[in-house]
């Protein structure tokens, strides 16, 4: 039984991270394809359509929570969480994203709030030193806010509120 159960919980964890790895690539190619039928005008004088009204941010969104919590339901262990918070911060990202992209790039690292208490306290101190190197205090956004404090929460052993 017990194989059986490890198997079912890889294949799950395996196609989380092929749910993410798509997430992003579909991501980059709406925005892509938004860039390439964008018409001169667009987005002049507040007319037209523009890059950061478009509803794949919304999609992309969705898609991330969807995975994230299909990878909770697994009860990954402290290796595999760690692995999908790295992918879903920015600097693990490739740096030639749209400006208009930067921004919800940020916002989905929220989607970790839920990965951190599967992790062990010192992959959660690894994190957030490595959090803290990259947001300085007066540089994070609420969520980064968020995501950090609970790792330091996590690296301390202490239960986070979610």
């Amino acid at each position: 039984m017990m194989p059986l159960q490890r198997k079912e919980r890889k294949e799950v964890l395996e196609e989380f991270f092929a749910a993410l790895d798509q997430a992003f690539l579909i991501y980059r190619q709406d925005l892509t394809k938004f860039e390439n039928s964008r018409r001169p005008t667009d987005g002049l004088f507040g007319l037209g359509r523009t890059l950061q009204n478009d509803p794949c941010h919304d999609r992309f969104d969705e898609s991330i929570e969807q995975a994230v919590q299909a990878m909770c339901a697994s009860s990954p262990g402290s290796i595999d969480a760690e692995k999908a918070i790295r992918m879903l911060f920015i600097w693990h990202q490739p740096q030639d994203w749209p400006l208009a992209a930067q921004w919800m790039l940020r916002a989905i690292e929220r989607h970790a709030l839920p990965l951190i208490p599967f992790l062990n306290s010192e992959a959660a101190a690894a994190l957030q030193k490595e959090y803290a190197k990259h947001y300085k205090p007066w540089d994070r956004l609420p969520a980064q806010k968020e995501v950090y404090n609970a790792l330091k929460a996590q690296a301390s052993h202490k239960q986070i509120a979610q």
